[in-house]
């Protein structure tokens, strides 16, 4: 059996002017200098200008797509993985993006109705993410380095304040203090250097703005039994990962079918019993969940080729 994918943590942060991060459980507001207020004027007049050179051009139904990613590098082999992955599973329905997304976002600033005015989603994947807060920015700037940028801005082509930029975390291609807002979901856990993508986060984000981060955490609320189950699942990963593409991904089906789809459904019929076990149940978190969220977490989980908690 799998255990259940490790619960989120969410941590609001906000960079303070003298180069510092300040954490806290809700959001922090610290006063913006003149030159950042100017900054910010300017940015409202169109687009936030590239501070690197783009080494090349994407083109899409969506549109021209910067590229700062070079061809090969260390990681050629995650970026791969995760190109894959979300080219495969591109599209998600409004219902799904709204079930999870309430809890992913739990946390979101109410201030001003909940609007932000420019924010940046690094490592935005299928841009399902950047979909369901496009509607509360002024602008959005996406981000991801594998090629699944080029599928999320064909199939997010109907949103007009959103530019897609092929970039990684580690290195992103925007001047300081650019934006209200960077959100990086799902990404930390899975980088080489998580330290240096936080720094950059925080470089292009404005004093008194906000970094929004979904990671995993590392089971410390859980009994042996389950942590021994999460490291059986994830020496299983170590062997899946490394299988060619087609293979890989027809293994993950077979997970999601025999495996997640059975013990859900179990966990289902608990619940509608009115026992309290169904939340202790491995895989509980996809009580509510369709079957395609299942299969997109079972490729996610065992497919990737890191993962750190």
């Amino acid at each position: 059996m799998t255990p259940q994918r490790g619960k989120m943590r969410l941590l609001l942060m906000a960079p303070d002017d003298k180069g510092g991060i300040l954490r806290a459980s809700g959001i922090l507001a610290v006063g913006a200098s003149r030159e950042v207020d100017t900054l910010r004027a300017r940015m409202q007049q169109g687009p936030i200008p590239y501070s690197k050179v783009p080494i090349g051009m994407l083109s899409s139904r969506g549109g021209h797509i910067h590229v700062f990613v070079p061809p090969q590098s260390s990681d050629t082999e995650l970026l791969q993985s995760f190109g894959e992955e979300w080219s495969k599973f591109a599209v998600f329905t409004t219902e799904e993006l709204d079930r999870i997304g309430t809890e992913l976002f739990d946390l979101w600033p109410t201030s001003n109705g909940g609007r932000v005015g420019r924010s940046i989603d690094i490592g935005c994947g299928s841009g399902r993410w950047t979909r369901y807060l496009s509607a509360r920015h002024d602008h959005m700037d996406a981000v991801d380095p594998s090629m699944a940028i080029a599928k999320a801005a064909e199939v997010h082509a109907d949103l007009g304040c959103v530019r897609w930029t092929q970039a990684r975390a580690e290195d992103l291609p925007f001047p300081d203090h650019s934006f209200d807002m960077a959100l990086c979901i799902g990404v930390l856990h899975h980088l080489l250097d998580p330290e240096v993508a936080l720094r950059e986060a925080q470089r292009v984000v404005r004093p008194g703005g906000s970094l929004y981060f979904y990671v995993y955490y590392a089971l410390e609320q859980r009994g042996r039994l389950y942590k021994a189950l999460f490291r059986s699942s994830d020496l299983f990963r170590r062997v899946v990962h490394r299988l060619p593409g087609p293979i890989k991904r027809l293994v993950c089906e077979v997970i999601a079918f025999a495996v997640y789809l059975p013990l859900v459904g179990l966990t289902r019929a608990l619940k509608a019993i009115g026992t309290g076990l169904w939340a202790r149940m491995p895989l509980a978190y996809y009580h509510d969940k369709t079957y395609r969220i299942m299969r997109n977490d079972a490729l996610d989980r065992f497919g990737t080729p890191r993962e750190e908690r």
